[in-house]
């Protein structure tokens, strides 16, 4: 009986010295994911007839600040028909919240375009209906690949991969 006893008392502290060290853990790595911050090169070919030419060149670069606020940049240029103008904004995020393991979603508060910025919105937002399935939200997995480096999920399909900085 004494023998039962004792085993009983060895599982069950180290049950919950086994609990504790995950829950440490998972609780440590929870809070080293915001901010995040990380930066990418990404072309985007939306074109569906060769004399239709759609293609976006841009850098990217994400930020979440915190689960409340962040922003997404695309600087670069936008290329339709024969016309070429240049992509210069920022999109503001706010009401954020972690809906997975690797997914968030924020609300699209404003997107900025910046003085220097000549691309239509029609053609802008054929670039944004490639990023979010909602013009209202932005929706991205964040899965680690290496130790600085993420890939960049939408709704759709993977976006881009960027490195932490």
């Amino acid at each position: 009986m004494k023998h039962n006893t004792t085993l009983t008392l060895i599982i069950t502290l180290a049950s919950l010295l086994l609990f504790s060290l995950a829950g440490v853990s998972y609780f440590k790595r929870q809070t080293d994911d915001l901010p995040f911050r990380c930066s990418a090169f990404s072309r985007y070919d939306l074109s569906r007839h060769e004399n239709n030419k759609i293609e976006f060149v841009v850098s990217q670069n994400l930020r979440f600040i915190n689960l409340q606020s962040g922003y997404l940049l695309l600087n670069g240029q936008a290329t339709y028909g024969d016309k070429v103008t240049i992509l210069n904004r920022r999109i503001a995020l706010s009401e954020g919240s972690k809906i997975e393991h690797d997914t968030y979603r924020y609300k699209i508060r404003k997107i900025i375009s910046s003085t220097n910025d000549t691309t239509p919105d029609a053609i802008f937002n054929l670039l944004l209906a490639e990023i979010t399935l909602d013009p209202g939200y932005l929706q991205l997995d964040i899965t680690q690949v290496d130790k600085k480096t993420y890939l960049v999920g939408g709704p759709l399909s993977f976006l881009f991969n960027c490195q932490r900085y």
